[in-house]
């Protein structure tokens, strides 16, 4: 923390910490109340996490939590080959789950370290549940679940992809089924998945009012519990941006689609953001994967590259009809605001010229040093070093998630400082940056080897509330709660 307080504020944090370290003080305490969570869990962390970083938030899950990635660009000749693809990826999805039923995939390793498996079995036929105060996250039985959710025009249809004997179904019959889906000219009804989009809570009263009815509540298990949904788009918006060396803007606007669907003229409002996997294509264009960060891997998104062809033909299908009352279709044109006003912030993908090739092996690992200069930019731009954020896995451990990788340390503070004043030397410059990359590889190290301070310090007040013990001071210094305020949120590892 030293890095990011004044000298006086450090003063006070240390006295509160000293206080909090005393022998038979409140933080022993503390530690052996944590001590003895442990020996009857799996992993004391586990379900607070789940609960304070998702369930509990209040905020829209769009932005706010849901991650995105790209593929690379696919260029569809024709509608059909649109559909053979989108049907392809269907297939491959199944595939997958398969591999997760009768635990064929391969154990994830970091290193020679074997990585716990568990959550893959929650990714695939989940979805978040809004509810007052904590939301819920549902995973339907295995292999209950037979069909996928399509959405198209912001309509939502349920695709049964296997058949009465629970076998996959073939290639040309899911590939119909979509034909016949995208050639659907129905008029719309109202778009629905805009809920998603909105304060937790607002979003859980709706929802409960909406499911009294017993279609409604069907429809909303039927979308809750699909193995995933697949959101066929509209084309994207042409990008207005001057492409440079840097900026691209081609993938500036696949990020915008992907991340939250580039607003309510465009995509936006064909999506159902509490699922953990939907998978966006726009026709002619790119593939495009938003997992909500609850549960999101990248095995899957690596064995989708895996896809073969297809052909065509079938029956109509009817669209998961949510019945709306009138004050209801109200409040979905009330939705649309805040939806826009929610994906308005600029979004700009940039793109960094490969330059470890010419780096020597003294500033490797190379991750370090892109950390440093996150920070170095960081503090140009605002002026200060600010709480750095960076994802280290804690998967060598049961139910294990992540735990924070400060960037911001004293060494990289150090090196900041070097780079932005007039007066440091090449060579001065050159070895401070040395020694922040070595500090923040073995910081890095300790993280993953689940000794970091963040989950711990977490763990500690949680047991307080828990006992209904006092929250001790330390968890109400200025100083502590800037620590977790984050400003710069990265991923490397």
């Amino acid at each position: 923390i030293r890095p990011l307080i004044n000298d006086d504020d450090f003063e006070n944090t240390q006295e509160l910490v000293n206080e909090f370290r005393k022998k038979d003080g409140i933080g022993e305490i503390l530690q052996e109340k944590l001590l003895e969570k442990a020996k009857k869990t799996d992993n004391w962390m586990a379900e607070w996490w789940d609960n304070i970083a998702y369930l509990d938030v209040r905020v829209p899950v769009v932005i706010n939590y849901n991650p995105s990635c790209t593929f690379p660009k696919e260029n569809f000749s024709d509608r059909f080959d649109f559909i053979r693809y989108s049907t392809r990826l269907i297939r491959t999805v199944l595939k997958f789950r398969q591999m997760i039923d009768s635990e064929q995939l391969s154990i994830d390793k970091m290193g020679n370290k074997p990585l716990n498996m568990y959550q893959y079995k929650l990714f695939l036929c989940g979805c978040r549940v809004p509810q007052l105060n904590r939301d819920k996250y549902y995973v339907a039985a295995k292999g209950q679940a037979k069909h996928i959710v399509v959405a198209h025009r912001n309509q939502f249809y349920s695709v049964d992809v296997y058949d009465s004997k629970g076998q996959p179904l073939g290639e040309s019959e899911i590939a119909a089924q979509l034909l016949k889906i995208v050639q659907n000219t129905e008029p719309e009804e109202p778009p629905v998945g805009v809920f998603t989009s909105e304060n937790r809570d607002v979003w859980a009263k709706e929802r409960y009012a909406m499911a009294k009815d017993r279609n409604n509540r069907a429809n909303f298990e039927m979308i809750e519990s699909s193995i995933c949904i697949l959101c066929l788009d509209k084309p994207c918006p042409p990008s207005t941006q001057v492409p440079s060396i840097t900026e691209c803007p081609s993938d500036s606007v696949t990020g915008r689609q992907t991340l939250h669907g580039d607003g309510i003229e465009y995509n936006s409002l064909n999506r159902w953001f509490d699922k953990p996997n939907q998978v966006s294509l726009y026709e002619y264009l790119f593939c495009l994967v938003s997992p909500s960060s609850l549960r999101s891997y990248s095995a899957l998104y690596e064995y989708l590259f895996c896809l073969v062809s297809a052909v065509v033909v079938a029956s109509l299908l009817s669209p998961l009809r949510v019945l709306l009352l009138p004050c209801f279709s109200v409040v979905v044109v009330f939705l649309l605001s805040p939806l826009r006003v929610l994906v308005l912030p600029c979004f700009s993908v940039v793109v960094a010229t490969c330059f470890a090739l010419f780096l020597p092996s003294s500033l490797r690992p190379y991750s370090a040093l892109c950390e440093c200069f996150f920070c170095l930019v960081s503090c140009r731009l605002h002026g200060h070093v600010a709480p750095a954020y960076e994802t280290g896995s804690t998967r060598q451990f049961k139910l294990g998630r992540t735990d924070t990788i400060r960037s911001a340390s004293i060494a990289t503070h150090e090196f900041v400082r070097a780079m932005t004043s007039k007066h440091a030397s090449r060579a001065e410059r050159y070895e401070l940056m040395r020694k922040a990359i070595n500090y923040h590889s073995t910081y890095t190290k300790e993280t993953l080897d689940g000794k970091a301070v963040d989950r711990h310090l977490l763990g500690l007040k949680l047991t307080a509330v828990e006992s209904g013990i006092t929250l001790p001071a330390i968890f109400m210094d200025p100083s502590y709660q800037y620590f977790f305020h984050f400003k710069l949120s990265t991923s490397q590892v």
